[in-house]
């Protein structure tokens, strides 16, 4: 609840413009029946024999009255849910963004409902307060009824019905087409949302890459969407609007004008007016209301239950953290950490560690093993992805701490085995064009993808392709240390050779140090340390590689 209070406790004074516009509207209301009430008084008690322009012009003067304040109380709503709504949306986000990877992942799906589904259920239940639309059931009831009532009346009625179903169908069309662009809009908002969600591990070790979808993707669509949507639900308001005049005018006439004309019998007339009245009783609008507020409280509830986990948990200060330099990196060592995963029972259901490993600045380690062994769990816990529950991380000669981790984590560039690759380059926006262009030529890829101002100019390529694009993007990084897993598994015998041999002793004298998960054993020999990770330990056979590299250059 508090998350709703907090939002709209920015809009403080629109909402009490709100209330004081509603107290009216319900007076001017309750002064359009009392008025009504007393004509049909007048009318049975003969008090009311011909036309009298006195009355009219007080009926106006209500219904003016009451259409003003009920079209400024619909505005108020309309803006009011439209800024929940995108607001909601950015605050949940920028709250993810902050949260560590851990939390993200076993809160996957409740993200997921609460961005798609709980705040659409909110913003749908405060339009409801103004959506008072009569089911078809009730209006093919009521019309019935007219005709039997009065055929004159009933047909004045179909008539001021045909004219209004009119004037909505040539109305509607372009509030329809707004709503289509909105739809547009809405699918560029899940696209950013499901990169955030996909790329988070990416996100994770460099938040810069996420504040930048969320500053420049993400906010400037919600900025349209209000602004687009605002319009649309205006034309729809205004064709409402112009229904309710019409309806009205209807009853002012058939009181004033056609129980004269027509010397209708003053019960019927009465009798007539009341199922017209009926349309607008407060059963319906309470009927319409209950199922949404219900769902509405629900919602709430999740909205505010993630947000209190969330808010819970470690929060995340990457905006002004500073960048570790090529130049300053030395060494990383792993000190007997270890971690585990637990169950949901709160069982262990898989353990690594204590193990320890050590980088130095310019090496290659290669890391291999069975699956399951545990690589990809202790080069998570090694990245800071994972935080080790025993034992420590140095790096140059400091034990880290949580106050540490986010600088930290500006060591690495990574392609994760289930990578994810950007549209753009998040966070990295002053690459090097010319370098890039390189690279596309290096990884042979130039024929099939060009750099553009912001990135590549296509991503829908294959696996192997999309990861060389990937590689390249953490290259021009220009990171101490470039952690690969399992990166050359999808790449053809030809390319696969040509990245050990060629390519990594490149980025090596780049001055970049390299930890890679693999399973090329013909190829370990391009590694400087060889470590292989067996049921959650670590062994080091880096002796094994350095025989054979012996043996190679005996060879040649």
């Amino acid at each position: 609840m508090n998350t709703i209070v907090n939002l709209l406790d920015k809009d403080r004074k629109t909402i009490l413009k709100g209330i004081i516009l509603g107290i009216v509207s319900g007076l001017l209301n309750f002064a359009f029946i009392t008025f009504l009430n007393n004509t049909i008084a007048w009318l049975i008690g003969g008090e009311y024999e011909q036309f009298n322009l006195g009355y009219t012009i007080g009926f106006c003067l209500i219904i003016f009255g009451f259409i003003w304040s009920r079209r400024e109380l619909s505005f108020i709503v309309i803006r009011l849910s439209q800024n929940l709504f995108w607001r909601l949306r950015v605050e949940m986000l920028d709250m993810i963004l902050q949260s560590n990877h851990e939390q993200v992942n076993k809160r996957k799906e409740k993200v997921q409902s609460a961005l798609l589904n709980d705040v659409g259920i909110l913003t749908g239940a405060s339009l409801s307060v103004i959506e008072f639309i009569t089911s078809s059931v009730v209006v093919i009831s009521c019309l019935i009824y007219m005709s039997v009532l009065s055929v004159p009346l009933f047909l004045t009625t179909l008539a001021v019905a045909i004219v209004g179903v009119g004037v909505y169908q040539l109305g509607s069309g372009k509030n329809n087409k707004q709503f289509a662009v909105s739809r547009k809009l809405e699918d560029g908002f899940m696209k950013y949302f499901i990169s955030i969600l996909d790329g988070f591990k990416e996100i994770h070790m460099n938040g810069k890459k996420g504040k930048a979808i969320l500053d420049k993707k993400i906010k400037p669509i919600a900025k349209d969407a209000y602004k687009n949507n605002i319009q649309a639900f205006v034309g729809f308001l205004n064709l409402q609007i112009t229904g309710q005049v019409l309806f009205y005018i209807l009853i002012s006439s058939i009181l004033l004008i056609f129980s004269v004309t027509f010397e209708i019998e003053k019960i019927t007339v009465v009798n007539f007016i009341f199922v017209l009245l009926y349309l607008l009783g407060a059963i319906e609008t309470i009927m319409v209301l209950l199922p949404s507020l219900a769902r509405a409280k629900i919602s709430l509830n999740h909205l505010s239950e993630l947000k209190g986990e969330l808010e819970n948990e470690e929060r995340r200060d990457f905006e002004n953290v500073r960048t570790i330099q090529k130049q300053e990196f030395q060494y990383i060592k792993a000190k007997d950490i270890c971690f585990t995963y637990f169950n949901d029972e709160g069982k262990e259901s898989f353990h690594i560690g204590p193990l320890q490993m050590e980088l130095q600045a310019g090496e290659v380690t290669f890391i291999y093993g069975g699956n399951g062994s545990g690589k990809t769990t202790f080069v998570h816990a090694l990245l800071g992805i994972l935080k080790p529950t025993d034992g420590a991380i140095e790096y140059n000669g400091k034990e880290l701490t949580d106050a540490d981790y986010e600088e930290y984590k500006t060591l690495f560039s990574v392609v994760f085995n289930e990578f994810y690759l950007f549209d753009e380059f998040y966070g990295n926006e002053d690459f090097d064009r010319e370098r890039a262009a390189e690279y596309l030529k290096l990884f042979e890829i130039e024929d099939k993808i060009a750099v553009t101002e912001k990135g590549f100019s296509a991503t829908a390529l294959s696996t192997g392709q999309r990861k060389r694009l990937a590689l390249i993007a953490c290259l021009l990084e220009n990171k101490p240390v470039l952690v690969l897993d399992e990166w050359a598994a999808d790449q053809d015998p030809y390319f696969r050779k040509k990245f050990y041999e060629e390519i990594i002793p490149m980025i090596k004298n780049q001055g970049v140090s390299i930890i890679a998960i693999t399973h090329d054993d013909a190829y370990y020999h391009c590694a400087d340390k060889l470590v292989k990770m067996e049921d959650g330990s670590l062994l080091d056979e880096t002796s094994n590689i350095q025989n054979k590299k012996q043996f190679k250059i005996n060879e040649n």
